[in-house]
C-alpha cells in the first residue's frame, strides 16, 4: 500500500470547485487537470485560489474551532470542569488523547495538506503569461500576485503542521504523493517548504492585499509570518538562535517600509462586525453566520452555560488567573465579562434575569467577550457567529521585532521599546495609571514584559500555545499540571499524528501515543 493513500484522497477537490467545464459537452473532452491549470487566465486563477481559503477554513468546526481547542493547554482558556466527559479535559491536564481528541487532529491534519495539494497544483502546472509589449498592463506582475498567494498558504500550512505535530510528509508535487515517504524532520520542512514558500510569496505578492481585503495577504503579512517562521526556529525544538536576528531584519522591515495596514486606534473596534475589514488586520479569515459553511464558533461556545435567556455551551473560559493577572486596561474591559444575568436557580436564591459576578456563577470562571459583537445582538443563541479569524496583524509585527531583536543582541533598542508603548498607549495605560515600558529596562525583563503584553493584545486568539512551546514556558506557566503530563513525561510538546494515518502508512507516531 502508497504510504499516502489517504493524503491522495484530498487532493482531487480544486477542480471541482472552480471548473466551469461542462461535463454533458459533445463530443466529451478530454482536457487534462494539467491543461486545464496551464490555461488559466488570471480570472480563473483568482477563482481557483479563493477556493484554498475555504480549504483552509473547511467549516464552522475547522480551523477557527480546532486551532481554539488546543489552546486550553496554554494559560489563557480553560474548558468547563462540570460538564460531563469534557474532551477538552486532556488539553488541560496537558495529555492530549490519540481517541478522545481524535476530530481535532483529523481535521487539521486534513485541511492543512488538502490547502498544500491544491497549492501544489497550482504552483506547479499553472503557466505565467508573457507581458504584452503592446499595453499597459503588467500581466505577468498580476498573475504573480495572485499565485503567490498560493505559496503564502503552502508556507502557512506546513507552519502550523510541524509546530503540532513535529516530522511530517513533505509533499511539494502530484509525484511526492505517489510515493513510499516518510515522515520529514521538523529542519527540512522549515528550510525547504516553509521558508522558501514564503520567501516565493514575499517576492510575487502586492504591498495591498487584492481586493484591498484583508482576507486575502499582501508582502507584509508574508513578511510577518516569515519573521514569526525565525523566530520559532530559533526557540524548541530546532534552536536556530541565529534565526532571531533574521526574524528581526523581517519585523523590522514590515515596520518601517509598510505603507497599507495600520494600528487601529481604538482596541474594541478591531472586533466590531462592521470593521473587520481594517487595515491592521495583515490577513484573517472572514466568516458569516448567513453562509453556515463559513460561519466562525464564536456564538453559544463562548457563553456561560447559566446565561439568561440562551443558555451558552461554555465550551471556552477565562481561567481565573489570567483575568486576575490582567492589567486593568481598555482591552481588559473588552475582552472580559465578568457579569451575567442568569438563569432561575431556587437553592441559590435567583430569579431569571438576575445579574451575578462571575465568581458567584456555578462554572465560578469569567467569560471571553472579545467575539461577543460577532453574534447578531442574540447572546448565546446561535452555535454560528460572524466575524473573523485573525492569523496576523501589525501587532504581531511590533511585538515580534520587540523580542527578536532584544534575543538577537541581548539589548533593548528603542524602536523595540517604542512598539510595545504604542500597544500599551493604545490599550489606556497612561490614562489609567498603568506603568509603561520604562527607559533603561534590561533585556531580561524587557522580554518578559513582550511575553506579557503579547498574552494581553493577542487574548485568546489560537497564539498563545506556539508561544509557550518555543520559549519552552509549558513548565512554568502551566506548573499545576506539568509534573504529570505527557508532554514532560516524553520531553516533547506534539500532539499525535492522527490514527487513521498511523494505520495507513504504519508510521511511528510522536512518543506516547
Amino acid at each position: 500500500m502508497k504510504k499516502l493513500t489517504y493524503l491522495a484522497t484530498l487532493a482531487g477537490g480544486l477542480l471541482l470547485a472552480t471548473s466551469c467545464v461542462d461535463l454533458d459537452q459533445e463530443p466529451q473532452s478530454f482536457i487534462t487537470e494539467e491543461d486545464y491549470i496551464a490555461s488559466m487566465d488570471q480570472t480563473a486563477l483568482e477563482s481557483a485560489v479563493t477556493a484554498l481559503y475555504n480549504n483552509l477554513w473547511h467549516d464552522n468546526y475547522g480551523f477557527n474551532s480546532r486551532i481554539q481547542r488546543i489552546q486550553v493547554c496554554a494559560d489563557e482558556i480553560v474548558h468547563r470542569a462540570q460538564k460531563a466527559g469534557n474532551q477538552l479535559a486532556y488539553y488541560d491536564e496537558l495529555r492530549p488523547n490519540i481517541t478522545a481528541n481524535a476530530a481535532d487532529f483529523d481535521t487539521t491534519w486534513e485541511l492543512f495538506y488538502l490547502v498544500i495539494n491544491n497549492a501544489n497544483k497550482l504552483i506547479n502546472k499553472a503557466v505565467i503569461p508573457e507581458d504584452d509589449p503592446n499595453t499597459d498592463v503588467n500581466e505577468s506582475t498580476n498573475y504573480k500576485g495572485v499565485l503567490a498567494e498560493a505559496y503564502f498558504l503552502r508556507g502557512l500550512s506546513y507552519f502550523y503542521l510541524v509546530r503540532m505535530y513535529g516530522d511530517v510528509p513533505l509533499i511539494m508535487s502530484d509525484e511526492d504523493l505517489a510515493n513510499d515517504v516518510e515522515r520529514t524532520p521538523v529542519s527540512d520542512i522549515y528550510d525547504k517548504a516553509i521558508v522558501p514558500s514564503l520567501t516565493q510569496a514575499i517576492e510575487w505578492l502586492p504591498e495591498t492585499p487584492r481586493d484591498n481585503t484583508n482576507s486575502r495577504p499582501s508582502k507584509w503579512a508574508a513578511k510577518t509570518c516569515l519573521a514569526d517562521v525565525y523566530i520559532t526556529m530559533a526557540g524548541w525544538p530546532l534552536k536556530r538562535t541565529e534565526c532571531y536576528a533574521l526574524a528581526a531584519e523581517a519585523a523590522k522591515d514590515v515596520l518601517d517600509n509598510n505603507n497599507y495596514h495600520e494600528l487601529e486606534i481604538n482596541y474594541e473596534d478591531l472586533w466590531k462586525e462592521s470593521n473587520k475589514n481594517n487595515k491592521e488586520f495583515m490577513f484573517c479569515l472572514h466568516h458569516s453566520q448567513a453562509d453556515r459553511v463559513m460561519a466562525s464558533n464564536y456564538g453559544k461556545s463562548y457563553y456561560p452555560a447559566d446565561y439568561y435567556p440562551n443558555a451558552g455551551w461554555a465550551d471556552y473560559y477565562a481561567r481565573a488567573e489570567a483575568y486576575e493577572n490582567y492589567p486593568d486596561d481598555k482591552r481588559k474591559d473588552w475582552n472580559f465579562m465578568t457579569e451575567w444575568p442568569t438563569k432561575e436557580n431556587e437553592e441559590k436564591g435567583w430569579t431569571a434575569g438576575q445579574i451575578i459576578q462571575w465568581n458567584e456563577s456555578p462554572d465560578g470562571l469569567p467569560c471571553i467577550s472579545k467575539y461577543y459583537d460577532y453574534d447578531q445582538g442574540n447572546p448565546g443563541a446561535s452555535a454560528q457567529a460572524n466575524g473573523v479569524t485573525c492569523i496576523y496583524r501589525l501587532a504581531d509585527a511590533m511585538l515580534l521585532y520587540a523580542e527578536a531583536s532584544t534575543r538577537a543582541t541581548g539589548q533593548v533598542n528603542e524602536q523595540a521599546r517604542q512598539a510595545v508603548i504604542d500597544l500599551q498607549e493604545r490599550a489606556g495605560y497612561s490614562e489609567r495609571g498603568i506603568e509603561e515600558v520604562p527607559a533603561g529596562v534590561s533585556a531580561e525583563q524587557f522580554l518578559n514584559i513582550v511575553s506579557d503584553e503579547r498574552s494581553y493584545e493577542f487574548f485568546a486568539e489560537m497564539r498563545r500555545w506556539f508561544e509557550l512551546v518555543r520559549t519552552e514556558q509549558v513548565e512554568t506557566k502551566r506548573a499545576d499540571m506539568w509534573a504529570n503530563s505527557l508532554f514532560n513525561a516524553q520531553e516533547h510538546y506534539y500532539f499525535p499524528i492522527p490514527y487513521q494515518q498511523i494505520m495507513l502508512t504504519g508510521w511511528t507516531n510522536n512518543p506516547g501515543y
